[in-house]
């Protein structure tokens, strides 16, 4: 028989084994770019990395923290913003497939919009979407430290789950670019009547409630007022009517085409949309709000044909343009915006300084980072690897190989 000794010894291997095997098993894909590597290269590594590390059921997770403080399913970490991301990676994946035509893109891209229903489906709501969700019983530590962890809910409708609630404008301009982008260039004829009728429920539900996004509980979220009776951003003006203009050109539901006038006409959401970018003063500007207003623009000024909304929504775009076009790249969607200036105008921007800065897309790098885990006995302190997101420099590369400003040799 093994004395106390031998038995505490064998405890303590077995407790450094687990310690090992959870970090064996922390990530599915561990293989990253080298920074001289093509473009081409790096985008793929990412994009195995973004599947392999980043994927929970179709939805995409932000930001994963691996064990010992996270899972082996990427469900840990900051997830405010993972409907967005869902939503983008499935544009990126649309205009890959439009590029490719390969079928396996394609089906991704459907698991992908697959990912987006259960957020709606979560919520036990239709036409609620959640921020995100997680497979799990119990509340997990991240939801005590990132956001809002009043918004944390067990769900009703799918048992076993939990959702972050509260979506925000942002959210909205995400789904009405990335599910129209979708069934623009990617779904088939059974998955544009899915993306249709999520759309339709989705932007529905905001025109049921004056303009406003409601949660479960029918109030309007936090961030959720395009309301013409309530003061709101101009650029929430810019983006509810992008997303009337999206859903109707969807749909063909004369309900949408209303309501985008009647915005327009009485309450001169047009107008407003000129002004969505704040110039001045320098300190109130926010990159957030040109990755919607860029988002916006793109569906809308592309499905508009009346010249003098034309016209305003050109004015947007103007002086948006006059702060990005002295970018010095620094952020990934700069690329972005001067692609899409170009696609949009066919004014020749995109320079020998925007092609560099393509070329020069890095994406992430995995980190070691001390994490302060509260805990029914008090906070605990562990180290673990997490990643971040490569979302936007995948979709910035298959937008540019979608409208030739990408060399697939790069």
């Amino acid at each position: 028989m093994l004395n106390t000794t031998g038995m505490r010894w064998i405890c303590v291997l077995f407790v450094l084994f687990i310690l090992w095997a959870n970090h064996l098993w922390a990530q599915k894909v561990n293989a990253f770019p080298k920074p001289e590597d093509p473009l081409h290269v790096r985008i793929a590594m990412f994009d195995e990395l973004m599947r392999g590390n980043h994927w929970n059921e179709g939805a995409i997770m932000q930001h994963v923290i691996f064990p010992p403080v996270g899972k082996e399913i990427p469900i840990v970490g900051s997830q405010e913003d993972c409907a967005g991301h869902t939503a983008v990676f499935l544009a990126a994946y649309s205009h890959r497939y439009a590029v490719t035509k390969d079928p396996q893109v394609r089906e991704w891209a459907n698991q992908i919009m697959e990912g987006l229903l259960k957020l709606e489906a979560v919520t036990g709501v239709p036409g609620v979407v959640a921020r995100s969700f997680n497979k799990t019983d119990e509340p997990l530590w991240h939801e005590k430290v990132y956001f809002f962890p009043e918004e944390w809910h067990a769900s009703k409708s799918l048992p076993g789950y939990r959702w972050q609630g509260d979506l925000s404008s942002d959210k909205f301009t995400d789904f009405l670019y990335g599910v129209g982008t979708y069934w623009e260039f990617c779904a088939d004829e059974e998955h544009k009547k899915i993306a249709v009728d999520f759309l339709d429920r989705f932007i529905g539900r905001c025109v049921d409630y004056n303009f406003k996004m409601v949660d479960v509980d029918n109030k309007m979220t936090l961030w959720g007022n395009f309301c013409p009776d309530l003061p709101h951003q101009d650029l929430n003006s810019l983006e509810m009517l992008a997303g009337l203009k999206v859903v109707h050109r969807l749909t063909g539901k004369e309900r949408y085409h209303a309501a985008y006038h009647t915005l327009i006409e009485k309450y001169h959401y047009d107008d407003h949309a000129i002004m969505a970018k704040v110039l001045y003063p320098e300190e109130w500007k926010t990159s957030w709000d040109d990755h919607l207003a860029a988002k916006s623009l793109y569906m809308i000024m592309r499905y508009e044909t009346d010249p003098s909304l034309l016209q305003k929504y050109r004015m947007s775009l103007n002086r948006h343009w006059y702060d990005w076009k002295d970018t010095d790249f620094r952020r990934d969607a700069d690329v972005f915006y001067h692609m899409l200036y170009q696609v949009l105008t066919g004014e020749k921007v995109v320079g020998e300084k925007c092609i560099e800065a393509i070329k020069n897309m890095r994406g992430f790098k995995r980190r070691q980072r001390q994490f302060t885990i509260p805990t029914a006995n008090g906070n605990k302190t562990m180290n673990a690897e997490e990643e971040g997101n490569a979302t936007t420099m995948i979709r910035n590369y298959w937008f540019g190989r979608h409208y030739g400003f990408i060399d697939s040799a790069w």
